[in-house]
């Protein structure tokens, strides 16, 4: 089953992930700490609202989602993610490269391009058009990087997700840390289907 946080992660993945070319790029990362709530949804399911925290010192993201069984750390200097389960003392790494879309680059081939402006949750941002074999959508950041919305088509499944709030404020960076003393799990790369299996754990999941 697909949740809000598989949707956020694929959605946002591609354009957060861009690699510099020569063509007109956004910004692709937060310049400061900001929070913000989204709306996440997909045909044929229930809307999910989606709270992401971004600590800019470390490039990390937190996200979080109801349904999930813990939040998902995403240290993108590291190109590492991570499921930390609290409740259950247990931290997973998930197979990282080719899995979470914010850890990887845009297809070679794919096509990023100025499709007009708008305004979202009481801020201006750019939309951008990106077009690869894997699939099309269309993302709005502001001038400081930050998504507010997004929606299209990856590998055959749609979705959109839409800021609700957008707080700017300095940041704990302890909640971007996994606690001490939780077990650790690594899920190795070939194991996608177990990763899937957990709700909100990888993109793709069915």
């Amino acid at each position: 089953m697909r949740t809000a946080l598989t949707r956020i992660l694929a959605l946002a993945g591609p354009l957060l992930t861009v690699p510099a070319a020569a063509q007109e790029m956004p910004r692709l990362f937060p310049t400061r700490d900001v929070a913000v709530r989204y709306t996440a949804s997909a045909p044929g399911q229930t809307a999910q609202p989606v709270e992401a925290a971004w600590l800019a010192a470390r490039q990390r993201w937190r996200i979080e989602t109801p349904r999930a069984p813990g939040w998902v750390l995403l240290d993108v200097p590291a190109q590492r993610a991570q499921m930390v389960m609290e409740g259950q003392r247990m931290v997973v790494t998930l197979p990282g490269r080719g899995q979470i879309p914010l850890l990887d680059g845009l297809p070679e081939g794919a096509k990023v391009s100025r499709a007009g402006s708008a305004r979202v949750a009481g801020h201006d941002c750019a939309l951008w058009r990106i077009v690869s074999k894997e699939g099309n959508g269309t993302a709005c950041l502001t001038p400081d990087g930050v998504l507010l919305r997004a929606s299209g088509e990856r590998e055959g499944r749609r979705g959109s997700l839409e800021a609700e709030e957008v707080r700017y404020a300095p940041l704990n960076a302890a909640r971007f840390e996994v606690p001490p003393g939780l077990m650790a799990l690594n899920l190795p790369q070939g194991l996608s289907g177990l990763g899937q299996a957990l709700p909100g754990l990888l993109p793709g999941g069915r």
